[in-house]
């Protein structure tokens, strides 16, 4: 801890939350390429807008033709990164306050990207700019990478990797504190099968969060689809609404939308309409589609039904089946998995495979992101570690994780916070917020960290 930049970051607070505002009202969700923007244009203006902020305080910036951006800070033979990112996930439904308002209410700012990742992107570029008002002066050159597409593929980081230089060490401030030095295999799985459906299901936008509505449209008579579920009850632990239309009757389960490395907690709407729909009168090929999906994944987190539910020192395995669309041609599933690291790529997909072989579905796309696992000696964990012991006065052991951060993508790297000390992690749900108190604390622990690893 440093009183100067202590006091420096109390002294700039109103600054601070300001430039998050700002950075908040953009709904930097990826979309199609356009010129200097391979993730959309919100995007891009999301990093161009960030990028100001640092220009205004005089730091050298970069914009590497919209994948992502740098902010650099001091000279030395080696370099420690800050990796944070700008691109959020949807902002889904359930709202109390809108999503890119910039609300502050009752000292909680409320938005889509507060607590992932755009508070503390503007945090640790606030937490660098009050360590040169300090005159601390810096052993390793210190770059925060600013990606583009943490939440959808992690493109920017292979963009870098090819284009610029890696730096010796690094932490991402999108995690838990104290710290994680251990995150789970990530598996992204696309089935698809074509033929003539009498049905439609659309749910999910993006496959790591827990769908939080599903909607479909069946051939049948909006009495018969209530006489159903009056004679059955709701089989689907979701609440359901039906709504008569000129082709049939339109379903709405009504979920809980949650991260997909937590899926426990939420309530999948999807699995709970597969559930709903598997009591209905369809057509042969749709019902052996519903029978299979309901059977096999159920109202089920962790894999148990399709034999997946294994667990070793890094976690147990969860399962979110995150997106459909499913029309009159067919249908195109996707499933998100966090593994534990002693699990193979190829046995996770045999049983996905299996599992999914009675619906008709072939395995369209298979993506296996491995974890990673840092010892607790090692250099950052352990100093990290007593970064954050000297400004709580607790002595917490490191955590293992489901997520996947920018600390997967390179060597000697960890993810350090804001989540799970000072408010509760809200992240890919509604009204995710983060307190000015946690703003604060977050900022002073990010400038806490780049001293003792670069200072």
């Amino acid at each position: 801890m440093n009183e100067r930049v202590d006091n420096w970051l109390r002294d700039h607070e109103e600054d601070m939350i300001r430039d998050l505002q700002g950075c908040l009202a953009i709904r930097s969700l990826k979309a199609g390429p356009a010129p200097g923007a391979p993730f959309g244009e919100k995007v891009h203006e999301c990093l161009t807008y960030t990028l100001r902020v640092a220009d205004r305080m005089g730091f050298v910036t970069k914009d590497q033709q919209g994948y992502y951006g740098c902010v650099d800070e001091g000279e030395g033979a080696e370099m420690l990164g800050v990796l944070a990112h700008l691109d959020i996930v949807p902002e889904g439904t359930g709202w109390d306050h809108d999503p890119f308002g910039k609300d502050l209410v009752n000292g909680k700012l409320y938005g889509r990207g507060t607590l992932d990742d755009k508070g503390p992107a503007i945090a640790a570029i606030y937490a660098l700019k009050a360590i040169r008002e300090a005159g601390i002066p810096l052993k390793r050159k210190v770059r925060i990478i600013l990606g583009c597409d943490e939440e959808s593929g992690m493109e920017c980081m292979t963009h870098y990797k090819a284009n610029d230089r890696i730096p010796d060490l690094s932490f991402s401030p999108d995690g838990e504190f104290p710290l994680t030095n251990s995150e789970k295999s990530i598996v992204n799985a696309i089935f698809e099968r074509k033929f003539h459906s009498t049905i439609t299901v659309k749910a999910g936008e993006v496959a790591n969060v827990v769908p939080g509505e599903a909607i479909a449209v069946v051939p049948l008579p909006l009495e018969e689809v209530k006489a159903v579920a009056e004679r059955f009850g709701n089989n689907s632990e979701c609440a359901l609404t039906f709504k008569a239309l000129e082709t049939g009757t339109q379903i709405k389960a009504i979920g809980t939308i949650a991260h997909a490395s937590m899926p426990e907690d939420g309530l999948n709407a999807l699995q709970g309409m597969f559930n709903f729909l598997s009591i209905l009168p369809l057509e042969k090929d749709d019902m052996n589609v519903v029978l299979t999906l309901k059977e096999k994944f159920r109202m089920e987190y962790y894999g148990q039904s399709i034999g997946l539910d294994k667990a070793d020192d890094s976690g147990r395995l969860t399962l979110n089946m995150g997106v459909i669309r499913w029309n009159e041609n067919g249908f195109q599933l996707t499933f998100d998995l966090r593994c534990p690291t002693s699990l193979s790529p190829e046995g996770i997909k045999k049983a996905l495979c299996d599992a999914m072989e009675s619906t008709g579905a072939g395995l369209k796309s298979f993506i296996f992101k491995p974890g990673y696992c840092l010892p607790d000696d090692s250099e950052i964990v352990a100093r990290l570690l007593q970064v954050f012991k000297a400004r709580t006065g607790e002595d917490l052991p490191p955590k293992k994780i489901g997520g996947g951060t920018y600390a997967r993508t390179l060597p000697n790297a960890v993810s350090f916070g804001p989540e799970g000390y000072l408010c509760e992690s809200s992240a890919h749900v509604a009204n995710e917020y983060i307190t000015v108190k946690q703003l604060m604390f977050n900022a002073q622990l990010l400038a806490d960290a780049i001293v003792a690893l670069a200072g």
